[in-house]
């Protein structure tokens, strides 16, 4: 018995090592200098929005981002290269979720979850915030009694196939992400939870929610001028 003990000892201390390696691993991908990220939402706003002559308005959300740093752009002393461009971060994914719920639900797995994603080509670091905007169809918003504001919502972001954390070890958002977050999920573990619901909920409402560039009449909003759009990197493109 002694020797199994000792050997089960063994075990497990190896596989917590495996473990803390790969949550470090993961943590060095971000990139976050002084803990600050390297994009950061600067705000996030609902609005309805009457688009082309639609008969309902639509639910416009705007998230304004700021970059910071380009997180490729490390000290050579660390033996990694320098980016070509350190003045611009590429490649920045955008994800924002929502989730309505209504009177006749019964629980958080009857709430209404939407999610959508876009991709922006590049943003130039401490230049003045860039909007990106995502619409909920009007139909779909008076079809379902939708309220102009979601209940709850968060948006994530990664740069060059990373994901910025939106806590930190403590549990607090990251510096820079406190936007990103509804004000009621900004506690890790009511954020845990809402998160597992929402990435089972969304698959019931796949392509609603769409990123501007997917929305024809969008051209007749009123955008605001102080925080104009990026160019996107159409990943829709090559669908068939």
């Amino acid at each position: 018995m002694p020797h199994l003990r000792a050997v089960f000892a063994y075990v497990m201390a190896v596989s917590l090592s495996v473990v803390s390696s790969f949550a470090q691993t993961k943590g060095e991908g971000t990139n976050t200098a002084g803990g600050k990220a390297p994009v950061s939402v600067k705000s996030v706003h609902f609005d309805p929005a009457k688009l082309g002559g639609q008969k309902h308005p639509w639910t416009r959300m705007q998230v304004e981002l700021q970059a910071n740093f380009n997180p490729d752009s490390k000290d050579p002393k660390e033996g990694a290269k320098k980016a070509a461009n350190k003045g611009w971060v590429d490649r920045v994914k955008v994800t924002v979720t929502q989730i309505y719920k209504s009177t006749a639900a019964k629980d958080a797995s009857e709430f209404t979850y939407y999610r959508a994603s876009a991709t922006i080509l590049t943003m130039e670091v401490g230049a003045s915030g860039r909007s990106i905007y995502f619409y909920l169809p009007g139909d779909v918003v008076a079809r379902d009694r939708l309220k102009g504001t979601p209940d709850y919502y968060y948006v994530q972001i990664e740069v060059g196939g990373n994901e910025i954390p939106l806590f930190d070890e403590r549990g607090r958002p990251t510096p820079g992400m406190e936007s990103a977050l509804h004000k009621q999920i900004q506690d890790k573990k009511l954020f845990d939870g809402a998160k597992d619901l929402a990435d089972r909920g969304v698959a019931a409402n796949t392509g609603i929610l769409r990123p501007q560039y997917l929305v024809a009449y969008s051209i007749f909003d009123q955008l605001p001028a102080s925080s104009p759009s990026p160019e996107f990197i159409r990943e829709d493109a090559g669908a068939r």
